[in-house]
C-alpha cells in the first residue's frame, strides 16, 4: 500500500476529503497532502505526528510503513452508540443521553455515534426512521456542499451547508417542498457532524 492509499484510507475512515482534512490537521492548504497523491512526497514523521495527534486512534508506524494496523482499536471493532432522540432534545453532552443500543458496523467505525432520523426534510437523501452515522468536525472544516448534523444554541437540524455571507451558513433542506431553507450564524454553532452513512429502516 502507497503512502497515498495509506493517507486516503485515513481520509475515507474519518468521512472527510481531502481540503476537510487538511484543515482538521491544520494545514492552511490542502497542497502538501496532493502532492503525495502525486507521488511526489512520501508521508513524513512530521506529518504523521501531526496526524495522530488530531486522530490518536490512528497508528503512527502504520502511517510511516504500512506494517500493522491502521487503527489502535481495531483489534476490535469499537461500537457505535445509538441515540432514538428526537434532535430538538439532543444534548451536545452526549453522556447524558441514553444509549438504546451500540452497533458494529466495520465500514462506519470511525462515527462518534448514531441517531435515528426523525422528519422529512432531508428525503428522500436520509428518510424518517433512518439510522444516521456522523462524526464531529470543525467548523472550519466543513465542506459547502455536504450534509451535516449542525446543533446550535436555538436549532437542531440535518441539512446541506451552504455559505451565504461571511460567518453565515445556510441550511437547505433535501425536500424544499415542504420545508424552509435556515439560515445561522457560525458562531452560535455549538457542534457540527459530519454524515458518514445512513442505514434505511426498509418494511418487508
Amino acid at each position: 500500500m502507497s503512502h497515498w492509499e495509506r493517507l486516503d484510507k485515513v481520509i475515507q475512515y474519518l468521512g472527510l476529503n481531502v481540503n476537510s482534512f487538511a484543515k482538521e490537521i491544520g494545514l492552511n492548504r490542502a497542497e502538501r497532502l496532493y502532492q503525495i497523491k502525486k507521488g511526489n512526497y512520501d508521508i513524513s514523521k512530521n506529518l504523521a505526528g501531526i496526524i495522530v495527534d488530531r486522530f490518536p486512534d490512528i497508528h503512527e508506524a502504520w502511517l510511516l510503513t504500512g506494517e500493522g494496523r491502521m487503527l489502535k482499536s481495531a483489534e476490535g471493532v469499537s461500537k457505535i452508540p445509538l441515540y432514538n432522540i428526537g434532535l430538538d432534545n439532543f444534548d451536545i453532552n452526549l453522556r447524558n443521553m441514553p444509549v438504546v443500543d451500540e452497533l458494529e458496523i466495520p465500514l462506519l467505525a470511525g462515527s462518534d455515534f448514531a441517531f435515528v432520523n426523525h422528519g422529512e426534510a432531508m428525503s428522500p437523501e436520509i428518510d424518517h426512521g433512518s439510522v444516521v452515522f456522523v462524526k464531529q468536525v470543525d467548523k472550519d472544516a466543513v465542506v459547502l456542499g455536504d450534509i451535516y448534523l449542525v446543533i446550535s444554541e436555538n436549532i437542531n437540524v440535518v441539512r446541506f451547508i451552504r455559505s451565504a455571507e461571511a460567518g453565515v451558513w445556510r441550511l437547505v433542506p433535501k425536500n424544499l417542498d415542504s420545508f424552509d431553507e435556515l439560515s445561522i450564524d457560525k458562531s452560535r454553532v455549538r457542534a457540527v457532524y459530519k454524515i458518514k452513512g445512513v442505514l434505511s429502516m426498509i418494511a418487508m
